[in-house]
């Protein structure tokens, strides 16, 4: 388990100088307490801070770690996923995740995804939608720049290589349009957490709907649709129903 607390300087719109040193300040204390193995007071401070309204991978990260270590296995499991969905990439906060979930009740299989299925959606993942934005305008820009080459050139070479640019750059720039578009998709897909010890899935959303299975605290759930005080929720393995969203925490 890596549970290294990092560092930041909080940087906060709308506030004056004393308030970005209060903020930091209840940072460093919040780390000092970590550090001591004072997890309780740590994480009083973290909250604090996200009360507050600040939200950064690196403050979620640290209060998964500081959930784990107080022996709360589905806060750890919240705060891990919010700091992965800032940083998908991160290979730290994946590793403390995988042991993390090892300590939950339901293990699921996942329906497995074709190959290529998994590829595109960890390329979407990787730059981001911000990311896949930015290579779209700049191949954009090189497009524009081969077809000015192509009919600018005198030379047949010049041309030649003012065409090919252009073409090679339209068919990347649709490719990262399309993962930009992949990345935004995967962003606003809903997920929670599983916070009551036990949970009965219900075929409808009532009370007196059938029971198709129990999943416990510390798993994570696919949001589907919501209706009135109930959430329609799918495993990992395709099973789908409905509970009450006093049991769930969204991520």
């Amino acid at each position: 388990m890596k549970f290294k607390i990092v560092f930041i300087a909080l940087y906060l719109l709308g506030f004056n100088a004393l308030s970005q040193d209060q903020y930091d300040r209840i940072f460093e204390t919040a780390n000092g307490h970590y550090k001591a193995g004072e997890y309780d007071s740590a994480k009083l401070a973290y909250a604090e801070i996200l009360n507050n309204g600040v939200e950064s991978f690196e403050l979620f990260y640290n209060l998964g770690n500081t959930y784990f270590k107080n022996g709360n296995v589905p806060a750890a499991i919240l705060y891990y996923e919010r700091a992965l969905k800032l940083k998908p990439t991160d290979k730290d906060v994946k590793h403390n995740l995988m042991v993390v979930n090892g300590f939950i009740t339901d293990k699921i299989e996942p329906i497995e995804e074709v190959i290529l299925t998994r590829w595109w959606r960890s390329s979407a993942l990787s730059l981001g939608q911000d990311g896949w934005a930015w290579l779209f305008l700049l191949l954009v820009t090189i497009t524009c720049g081969g077809i000015a080459g192509y009919f600018l050139a005198r030379s047949r070479d010049w041309k030649q290589l003012g065409f090919f640019t252009a073409i090679i750059s339209v068919v990347f720039s649709t490719i990262s349009l399309s993962l930009g578009f992949e990345s935004k998709r995967i962003s606003e897909t809903d997920f929670g957490v599983v916070f009551s010890p036990s949970v009965n899935v219900k075929s409808a959303p009532e009370m007196s709907a059938t029971v198709q299975f129990v999943m416990h605290e510390g798993l994570k759930v696919q949001i589907l649709e919501e209706e009135d005080n109930w959430l329609r929720i799918r495993l990992t393995d395709g099973n789908t129903g409905w509970v009450s969203d006093q049991s769930i925490e969204l991520i």
